[in-house]
């Protein structure tokens, strides 16, 4: 770096691309020179043919932030399922978790040892106890097998005493099918859970405080039990051969009474009077322990306590009883609660009291090699998974977190508000590396799966994207692939490999889709359109935000094109634009074009850089002159075959914003331009109230603008909807996807040089001389309802590419087709060094069946003009995604399709492909290359996509075969039993006493009568039912907008509902009914009699009070 600095000082204006490669060769070494030029035109994106310093260290910094910014988010959740909550049937807190395997895990061997066998999951069950005693056995998806009150056994069979105790800890003895209970009793008992039953068989007795933590360890052979108490000692009892002599020394063994449990007294074992045995004892802490586990690959027992001295402590096994005991303490302020180690990198990660995470070198106890914060609380348990590379940390406030190993970055954060397992802390934590189950308990049990690498996450669709993509484009500079979604990201794949570079976003603000993507000329730059209208130029290898152009509309943006130091644009704006590419000094000038579209622009395409050509929603067809911005020509397939003159779109309420900006802003037409518009206002179709009607409205607005005069305003009335006519219906079926100019082609009146796909799944040929006009037309797709979203073509103009609304792809060959059809002319020549490209497709892609494009007419006049109706012969043909495809390119350099679709992918296809994203590869190399199909397109590809993507071969069509094969030998043998069980029937005596008319005669009085009873066939005999399906499914077709393929179901076959039967009613309810109407009647009259009698009182009391007002108003007036 110093060298390429001092360059630059040597040359102020910077360095071109020989200096650059010099001073790179410099620093480098010998690198090649295309990886040089590649970085040179990454790091120059103001294409000015030289680098500077500080161009250089600003790509370099943005690259690398971005990378890592993308290696963040590519990571993905290690628990990506939320806690699973398993309740309980208890009341006390559950103490520990151990898993108990149905087979004993065997010493670990390196690969190449005698002996040594494949690692695979252990099968096994969990094992749960509360701190009042109760053992709960739980399967693997944590289902309750069993329960045992452990503490009423102990009191039933052996205890002396009555008084209850608290488990203080569990550990399981798996190869001697032992379970080790420690408790405030001081005694750790050992029961025998073989089998089903749970009986205690002996007991550790003798020790000075009751036990707090125990663990064991077995390679097969060697066993070693450690338990740590109280008062912060630890005891250590090995047995070199525990199958055969057992885990203790049995001859300290005292049973109390016939039946009863055997005793082993601590310090009998101490005494060592064995050496198939060794025990010690060492005071390790001032406090009791929190943890202890036996380290084989160091050979010690590691301890930890709540003590700044002896925070952990390292005790080395001694080779025998007379041997020293050695210690190495670690020393942190808080002490340590919690520790596990990590063979694989030979590290101790801890935690404690002051919420940090730590990785000690277990040869170094003074300082931690690192540290890791994020902890709100006490760290209370830790695991970790050296072969992945993971940490997993769990605080007093129920907080989960992820760190990776090698970065000490936190990877998941699962907050205590996720962890519904009540108020109260965790209390024990069980980690499965095998099998990436996170255990943990309170008074509930909390699961937590983690990503396993099976065939079940093999089977989750990866996609390239979140969200549906809008578009792909490949660069040849850098042999990327440029991808935009629906949330506005941006990723870039290196073709090579499937490996993704880059991934930025568009909008951080807000997420807005991106709609249009495109290169500037030298390649260098993306230029991205989005939905609000906002149009920015990045350098997408860093993702650096270079400019932002000013918005002049905010619709959709849907075309964007690099022509001549012009950005192009167009979109649902129905105008074409075009911004002027500045240096970011200077003033950006803009400029918007007459408007020729009353509907919004799909398309956009442009031939050798002097004509534009936009296709629209309505089906108009406009070809541009780019020099001078006017519109020359246009096409219209409902219209008329032959070309149109463009009319003129005038949109007033535009207008009327224009007008006034024009008060106030300096308009950027010279007077020639106004002048030009002013003449070719003649014949104008206004866009309000309806284009291509003419109103009187519109002729006064003619006449006052050639005046000067503008018209008074109108008052606004309520005008009432019309209805939608028929044009406006069929609007999406003449609806323009996707235009293409073939640039290999001359304009001339019997070449096509224009190809456009409709919405009905046609595809259009048109010549845009003045005498040409329509060609040919043929039908693009397979089905009715699918339309051609996208196309694109090599650069010879050889071969035609189409991916259709329902994730299809097809290869044309068009090398002649529509080309010089009144002869004269032969095919365009190759040029030398080209490729024949319908020869590299093979013949067993050709299609056949159903699918095949047929014709039945070859040509079709319309008003005296001839199209030709025959399709260029189709090269190839199969299922490139389920859903629309956006954008489909070919790749020159190396024979490759780059495709785009809804579905979230961008794959790359020769005759098989892959998907960006998901399987890496090696572009060159065949043995490197996913040939294994897209699980999607696995489960509903055809039979010519499945014998395409597996070139040619049919792998599942003998064992297709060879069902049919069964189905017909089991339908024969049916058959023939049914023909053995008539004979059957015919023999049977009861049934040979009657004729078959007989038989017919009572079936018949059977059916007539409705009696359940047939006299020869017996009463419970019913005729079968049977209920005919259709022949054929009924013709459903989903409409234009939505494109999502309908589900037909079957329906259930049912009868026709039968009337109601109303009972009859008893006569004394009847009775009863009429004199409770009556009592109601005779009521009712009573109280009418009543209200008439009270009437003459209620109006004599009111005209007397009236009288008594008028009479106080006479006397205060007087």
């Amino acid at each position: 770096m110093g060298c390429l600095a001092h360059v630059h000082v040597s040359t102020v204006s910077g360095l071109d691309m020989e200096e650059f490669r010099e001073a790179m060769k410099k620093i480098m070494g010998n690198v090649e020179d295309e990886d040089l030029d590649i970085i040179f035109m990454k790091v120059d994106t103001n294409c000015d043919g030289t680098v500077d310093w500080d161009e250089y260290l600003n790509y370099m910094l943005l690259e690398y932030r971005e990378k890592d910014s993308l290696q963040k988010q590519n990571i993905p959740l290690y628990f990506p399922k939320p806690l699973k909550v398993v309740p309980v049937p208890q009341c006390e807190p559950i103490v520990r978790i151990q898993f108990h395997p149905y087979q004993a895990p065997q010493a670990d061997k390196k690969v190449g040892e005698k002996g040594a066998v494949p690692k695979t999951r252990m099968h096994g069950r969990y094992l749960t106890v509360s701190r009042d005693g109760i053992l709960n056995y739980w399967s693997e998806r944590f289902k309750l097998t069993r329960t045992i009150n452990l503490d009423h056994l102990k009191r039933t069979q052996l205890s002396s005493s009555s008084q209850p105790i608290w488990v203080t800890d569990m550990i399981c003895l798996s190869n001697l099918n032992l379970l080790a209970l420690a408790s405030t009793g001081r005694d750790v008992e050992f029961f025998d859970i073989s089998a089903n039953k749970c009986d205690i068989v002996f007991a550790l007795t003798g020790l000075d405080g009751y036990v707090v933590v125990m663990d064991y360890w077995t390679d097969g052979t060697k066993g070693i039990f450690c338990a740590g108490d109280v008062d912060g000692a630890i005891s250590v009892f090995i047995s070199h051969d525990v199958l055969h002599y057992g885990l203790f020394n049995s001859g300290a063994m005292k049973p109390i009474k016939s039946g009863g449990r055997a005793r082993l007294a601590v310090p009998a074992l101490l005494k060592n009077t064995s050496k198939c045995y060794l025990c010690f004892k060492v005071a390790l802490h001032n406090e009791w322990c929190h943890q202890i586990r036996f380290l084989p690959e160091l050979n010690a027992v590691a301890t930890c306590c709540a003590s700044d001295q002896t925070a952990m402590v390292l005790t080395s096994i001694p080779h025998s009883h007379k041997a020293k005991v050695y210690n190495s303490a670690f020393q942190l302020r808080k002490g340590i609660l919690c520790f596990d180690y990590s063979a694989e990198f030979n590290i101790i990660v801890t935690g404690g009291f002051d919420r940090i995470v730590r990785v000690w070198n277990p040869y170094v106890t003074n300082c931690a090699t690192c540290q890791m914060k994020g902890h709100s609380a006490a760290v209370t348990h830790i695991s970790v998974n050296g072969k992945i590379n993971k940490i997993i940390s769990i605080s007093k406030d129920k907080n989960v977190r992820v760190w990776d190993l090698q970065d000490c970055a936190c990877l998941q954060n699962i907050h205590s508000r996720n962890m519904p397992m009540g108020r109260f802390p965790i209390f024990s934590a069980h980690y499965n590396p095998d099998t990436h189950i996170l255990v943990m308990s309170t008074f509930l049990i909390g699961v937590l799966h983690g990503v396993v690498d099976d065939v079940d996450s093999i089977d989750k669709m990866k996609t390239s994207h979140e969200h549906s993509l809008c578009t792909a484009l490949y660069n040849p500079n850098f042999k990327q692939v440029v991808s935009g979604c629906h949330n506005g990201v941006i990723s870039v794949w290196d073709i090579m490999t499937g490996e993704k570079m880059m991934q930025f976003q568009t909008s951080p603000e807000r997420a807005v889709e991106v709609t249009a993507m495109s290169f500037d000329g030298p390649k260098r730059r993306l230029i991205t359109g989005s939905k609000d209208g906002v149009i920015r130029l990045w350098n997408f290898n860093n993702g650096a935000l270079l400019l932002t152009l000013p918005l002049v509309d905010e619709n959709e943006v849907t075309g964007i094109l690099y022509i001549n130091q012009r950005i192009y644009v167009s979109g649902w704006s129905k105008r074409v634009m075009w911004y002027l590419d500045v240096k970011e000094d200077m003033e950006i000038e803009y400029r918007v074009w007459n408007q020729y579209h009353a509907e919004d622009i799909y398309s956009m395409h442009v031939h050798g850089g002097k004509m534009l050509v936009t296709a629209s929603y309505s089906g108009d067809i406009i070809v541009w002159n780019i020099d001078s911005g006017r519109a020359f020509c246009r096409f219209n397939a409902y219209e008329s075959p032959r070309p149109l003159m463009p009319n003129r779109v005038i949109d007033l309420n535009r207008n009327l914003e224009a007008c006034e900006s024009r008060l106030t802003v300096p308009s950027r037409q010279s007077d020639e331009e106004e002048e030009e518009d002013m003449d070719e206002l003649e014949g104008l179709h206004f866009a309000f109230p309806e284009a291509g009607q003419k109103s009187s409205g519109q002729t006064e607005d003619l006449e006052n603008k050639r005046s000067n005069k503008s018209p008074r305003p109108k008052s606004k009335e309520k005008v009432k909807p019309e209805p939608i006519n028929a044009e406006e219906l069929e609007k999406p079926r003449l609806a323009v996807e996707k235009a293409l100019f073939l640039g290999t082609r001359e304009r001339s009146p019997d070449t096509a040089i224009l190809l456009t796909s409709a919405a009905d799944g046609h595809i259009y040929a048109w010549s845009i001389h003045h005498q040409g006009g329509l060609l040919g037309k043929f039908k693009a797709v397979h089905s009715e309802g699918t339309s051609i979203s996208s196309m694109s073509t090599d650069c010879q103009d050889q071969m035609l590419l189409t991916g259709d609304s329902q994730g299809y792809i097809m290869l044309w060959n068009i090398g002649k087709y529509c080309y010089c059809m009144q002869g004269g002319q032969e095919a365009p020549s190759q040029q030398k060094g080209a490729v024949n490209l319908p020869s590299l497709i093979p013949k067993y892609c050709r299609l056949e069946g159903p699918r095949r494009t047929v014709t039945h007419a070859a040509q079709e006049v319309i008003d005296g003009w001839t199209v030709s109706l025959v399709p260029p012969p189709l090269l190839s043909s199969w299922r490139c995604h389920v859903k629309n495809i956006v954008s489909v390119e070919y790749v020159e350099h190396f024979h490759l399709i780059v495709t785009a679709s809804l579905d979230c992918n961008v794959r790359l296809w020769t005759i098989a492909g892959g998907t960006f994203g998901q399987a890496p590869w090696r572009v060159g190399n065949p043995m490197a290359f996913p040939w294994d199909l897209p699980i999607d397109l696995r489960r509903i590809g055809s039979s010519q996509t499945l014998k395409v993507l597996n070139r040619g071969s049919r792998p599942h069509w003998h064992c297709t075969r060879r069902i049919l094969n069964a189905l017909r030998f089991q339908r024969k043998q049916a058959s023939s039993s049914a023909a053995d069980n008539l004979e059957q029937v015919t023999t049977d005596p009861r049934i040979a006493e009657y004729t078959d008319e007989q038989i017919e005669q009572t079936w018949k009085e059977w059916a007539v009568k409705g009696k359940q009873k047939s006299l020869i066939l017996g009463q419970t005999y019913k005729p079968k039912v049977r209920h005919h399906l259709p022949t054929c499914p009924p013709d459903l077709q989903s409409s234009f907008s939505s494109r999502e393929q309908l589900r037909v179901y079957k329906t259930i076959p049912y009868s026709n509902l039968l009337p109601i039967i109303q009972p009859p009613v008893p006569d004394l309810l009847k009775e009863q009914l009429q004199k409770t109407q009556e009592g109601a009647d005779a009521s009712k009259h009573i109280k009418q009699k009543r209200l008439s009698k009270r009437a003459p009182m209620r109006f004599l009391a009111a005209s007397k009070a009236v009288c008594r007002k008028n009479m106080v108003t006479r006397l205060f007036t007087k």
